[in-house]
This record gives C-alpha cells, structure tokens and sequence, in this order.
C-alpha cells in the first residue's frame, strides 16, 4: 500500500518543493512507514509507503536505477515476480524498473497484479503512468494548462482547480446508478480524471496520449473436454490467485462471513500455508454479525475456524445513528459512497489493525464473477423451454424468490435496449420525478439512458452479466472508497476473486457450464470442495443486514436529513417535492428504494465539503 504523486511541467518551469510536499501530505495516511520527494526541474515525484514486505521497506522511494536517469513511484503487488526473474529478496519496484529497461512502453502489459505506478525517463523527457488490468488501484490525474499532476487520490489535485465544481453528470448517474461505457475514466469532481483499468497514458512534449494495453476479449473462448476439466482449472487458478496474495511479511486478517466466498479464500490461504510446510499461518479471521439472526454469522463463520484451526474475532454491528460520524466517514472514503452500517466497518478494520495485520482478504468480487444471472436467459434464448422451467423452479428455491418472478427477470434480460428504455420511462420516469428536470436536461440524460451499459459484444447474456458486474463504473468507485477507507485504517485490501487470470478463465468458459440445477456459483463450490468443511460447502445464501439498515434509515428519514441541503446545492440534482415523496414512499415500505434515500444524505454532505470547504 502507497501514496503517489507528481507533477511534470510539460511546457518547462520548475516544480515547487511545497506544492509537491503539500500533495504528499495529503496522501499521509496512505503511508507511516516512509516518505520521499524527488524534484528536478519540470519534474517532481512523491511517494508515501506502507510497507507489506521487508524489502519494499528497505529501498529508498521515489525509487531510481543505477544511472539516476530512471524514477519511479509504485502503489502495488506484483504476482509473476517468477517470470519477471525477481530474485527473492528484490523488491516489486527494483523488478519494475528492471522491467523498463527491457520493455519500455509494453511494461505494463508485462505486469500481473494491483498496480497504479508513475514513471519518469530523463532521457526521453516523457513520463509513463499505468494501472492495474481490473483497476484495482486507485490513479487520478489533472491534465491543464501544459501541466500534468497526479495522484492515488483526488483530494491533492483539488488546489489545482480554480473552484471545485462536482461533474453533474456523474452525479445523477450515482443517484440514478445508470452509468454507461466511458464513466470509468471520470469521477465526480469535474476536470479530475481516473486513470481507467488495463491502461496507461504518456505524457511527453506531444502531449498527453492514453492507451488501452490490456482488456477482456469477447472472442477468447476455452474449449475442454469434460465438466470435471473446467472444475480443475477454476480450482488451479484460484488456489494461484489467493497464494499470490498471502505475500507480505506481517500477519494477515481475513473478512469471514462463513458464506461460500470467503470460506473458499480463507481455506485456500491456509491450504496454501500448509502445502509451504511454513507452521501455522499468521492469518486471523474477522467477522461481522448483527443482534438479529438473519444478519448473525458467527456460526457459519466459526465452522470454518474450527476446521482450520484459526483464530477468530467477532465485531457487533453496532446500532449507532447513521448520521453519527458521518462527515468524517465521506471524508474518509473519498466522496458519497459509504454505507449506513460504517461505524461498525471502522470498528471491523481497527480490530484488525489491532491485531498487527496489514493486509486484508476479502471474498468480495464473488458474486459479481461467480453468479449467474444470465443464465436463464440464456436458455429461453437458445429454446430450451423445459430445462429453463426446471432451472427456474430450482433457482427459485435458492434465492428464496417465486418463480414467477425469477423468469420474468430472465425474460426481461432478452429485451433490446431500447424497450428497456421505454419500460423505465413509463414505469419511473426519466428522469424521474424526484431529479431535477433541468439538470436531467442540460446532461442529457435521456440519452444515457438509452445506451447500451457495455461496448462489448458478448455470445452469451451469462459472459455479459459477469462483464458488466466486473466492469461497472459504479463497482469501481465503490472499490475505490472500500480501499481507501482501508488505508486510514493502515491496512491493503486484497481479493483473490477479482485476479485478472481468475476473470479471463470464467469469461472464456462455455454459459451452459456455468450452471445446473439451481445451483448458485456452482464453479467455485466445486472447485474448492476439497478444502471447505462440509457445512459451509453445503451452505446456501448469506447474512442479511436489511432489517436493521431499514430500520436505522428510518430513523434518518424521521430527522429531516435526506431533504436538509446543508450544501445548498442538493436542489441542482433533486426536485424537493418529488424527493419528499420519494423519502415517505421508502418510510412507508414502498419500493427498494433505502439506497436512493440514503444518497440523498450523503451526496449532500459531499458537496459541503467539496464545494464549501466546510470545515469538521
């Protein structure tokens, strides 16, 4: 885990210490371990480090090859450390640098893992910066005027702006969640820009070029011989994707839910440790659990430490007022995405702080790469109308829905874009009656709406589900936010279920194999059969926090909070009448509608804080 940051003066001038000093501290929460500045002339690098290997923590950063002439600043893990010919004791950035010499600009291709790095070359006057195939690490850039900064967040590029404005599009995507193809390379302030996943920009007296140098490819197809073959090729590439990241020198903590994902990372961390013949591994377990029995997981969750012989924490989710800490919470996460149950995240990732663990798996990913919501679709599409019947009864059972409305959501899936379009028009509006009208306009909202959510072109409705859950815009911010809240906490989020390998191989996979009988990430279930405890391997379904979220949102409604415009700009995205109706619609049970009205409040404290400066 790092902080990175720089400025290049492509037009010519100097960088200022200060104004690079001032961006470092701004990133200082991301890094206790060390801190570096390196300025020559146009050029300027900072870097924050926390350490998760010894041999990251004994090299000086901004790192340099031998002849100076080569700087580079790293936020990242690399996983083919073997086929890069790393020695042991070498550090990721010694390998990168190294990798330079021999590639060029077709390093990041090269590179497999989390990864957001800035690189300078003297000679050429050009600085390359990159990040991750999935983007799981963070990279913001400011590109104005014949000046190019960057940062791992965007809170020390804001000083560059002349006023902070919010992008207004991207924020009615957010309350609306209609993001569509191009968001992944926008955030919500405008002007400030991410760095997409699986690209890389050069920026050099030409200018500032971005290009794509790795991406998931429709047409990749994987073609073997038996259902017992697919099953052992999930199973291998898992197993290398959770080993990859057990690497680091302190202990590590795991979220446990005892539900199949988690259950599956953590037997294979310590499956992995003990094939390593290393002794007991310095993994801890960390649960979540509500006073209610649908969100109490301890149980499930201790089946799996008893197995492995683990040590496992529980933390009370604590039934605290939402609102409570809530600034400081947006501040944490760097913008409106937070979840009404924070206090009792922050408690989870002190406890494991507490616990002398830096790094963090977590099973998240599961169910956007290993469901199967396309599934079905794909068998009404193809016309086999009785097994779709029977996948359907059986679906239903374990999703506990009807199955009415389970084939219904797979027909639904069948319809073109622009029926989908017109059923959304008539049925909610777009936009709808709590978005203001002339925001929706002048945004062109309408015209969001009716574009296709993807620009691939996949052969089944299974391959474009996962994609577009892997890909969406909006999971990318929420990840952004998860990692990091986590930094402040001095921990790396880590997620075996997101390794580019792992999503290349169930994409490439036939749709029929993904599924039968009703039964939910059957791939992964039967991939890691043989390390799970028969109880959680059986286990269908997860903890189910919706009883008391609703009922502490209620309490919120009940304040006045979602209609308070402490920003005074909240009515630039939100019709006040038809947002009152939208609140007393959700207090009275109408409608799925908690995340609706709890963007409301933290949109708006956002844009306090962004717009205002409103100090806390």
């Amino acid at each position: 885990m790092s902080g990175i940051a720089g400025v290049y003066r492509v037009g010519g001038g100097v960088v200022e210490a200060a104004q690079l000093t001032a961006m470092s501290a701004a990133l200082a929460h991301r890094g206790t371990d060390a801190a570096g500045e390196w300025v020559e002339g146009a050029i300027g690098l900072a870097h924050r480090l926390l350490a998760t290997t010894q041999a990251s923590l004994a090299v000086r950063h901004p790192v340099a090859d031998a002849s100076g002439a080569v700087r580079l600043v790293w936020d990242g893990r690399l996983d083919n450390r073997q086929e890069l010919e790393a020695d042991a004791d070498e550090s990721d950035e010694a390998v990168v640098i190294r990798g330079y010499a021999r590639w060029g600009d077709e390093l990041p291709a090269r590179l497999l893992g989390d990864f957001a790095l800035a690189l300078w070359d003297a000679p050429r006057r050009r600085l390359l910066c990159a990040r991750d195939r999935l983007g799981l690490k963070p990279f913001h850039y400011l590109w104005r005027r014949g000046v190019f900064r960057f940062a791992s967040e965007p809170e020390p590029l804001l000083s560059a702006l002349d006023r902070p404005e919010p992008d207004d599009e991207m924020l009615l995507a957010l309350l609306l969640r209609e993001f569509r193809p191009g968001d992944e390379g926008r955030t919500l302030v405008r002007d400030v820009h991410r760095l997409p996943p699986g690209h890389a920009l050069i920026v050099d007296g030409d200018g500032l070029r971005c290009f794509r140098y790795w991406a998931l490819d429709p047409a990749r197809t994987l073609a073997l011989g038996s259902d017992a073959e697919y099953v052992e090729r999930v199973r291998a590439v898992f197993r290398e994707a959770v080993a990859a990241r057990l690497r680091t020198d302190w202990p590590v903590g795991a979220l446990l839910s005892g539900g199949l994902d988690s259950s599956a990372v953590v037997c294979a961390a310590v499956r992995t440790w003990e094939e390593r013949g290393e002794g007991s591994p310095p993994l801890q377990t960390f649960t979540l659990f509500a006073d209610h029995p649908a969100g109490d997981e301890r149980e499930p969750a201790r089946v799996v430490t008893e197995a492995t012989g683990l040590k496992g924490h529980a933390v009370h989710r604590r039934d605290a007022d939402p609102l409570d800490g809530l600034d400081a919470e947006v501040d944490a996460a760097g913008g409106p995405i937070v979840d009404p149950s924070h206090h009792t995240m922050t408690a989870c990732l002190d406890a494991i702080g507490a616990a002398g663990c830096r790094v963090v798996l977590s099973g998240e990913g599961g169910d956007q790469l290993l469901d199967e919501p396309g599934y079905l679709a794909d068998l009404l599409r193809t016309g086999r109308l009785l097994r779709f019947a029977r996948e359907v009864r059986a679906f239903a059972r374990s999703y506990g829905a009807s199955a009415r409305e389970v084939a219904l959501d797979a027909a639904a899936m069948l319809a073109p874009t622009a029926l989908r379009y017109w059923g959304k028009r008539l049925l909610r509006g777009v936009p709808p009656r709590w978005i203001d009208v002339q925001t929706a306009r002048r945004v062109r909202l309408r015209r969001r709406v009716t574009m296709p959510r993807h620009d691939a072109s996949w052969p089944s409705h299974v391959q474009w589900q996962t994609y577009l859950s892997i890909t969406s815009p909006y999971y990318g911010l929420k990840l952004e936010a998860e990692e990091r809240r986590a930094a402040r906490a001095g921990l790396e989020m880590r997620y075996p279920l997101l390794d580019s390998r792992l999503v290349e191989l169930v994409l490439a996979m036939p749709w029929h194999r993904r599924a039968t009988q009703g039964t939910r990430k059957r791939l992964l279930r039967a991939a890691a059969g043989d390390l799970l405890p028969p109880r959680a391997l059986d286990r269908r379904g997860k903890g189910d926090w919706t009883e008391p979220v609703d009922r502490a949102l209620t309490r919120v409604c009940s304040s006045g909070a979602p209609l308070a415009n402490r920003s005074g700009l909240l009515a630039r995205y939100v019709d006040p009448d038809g947002a009152a109706r939208l609140v007393e619609r959700y207090r009275r049970g109408e409608g799925d509608l908690r995340w609706e009205v709890w963007f409301l409040v933290t949109v708006d404290r956002w844009l306090e804080h962004l717009v205002k400066g409103a100090k806390r």
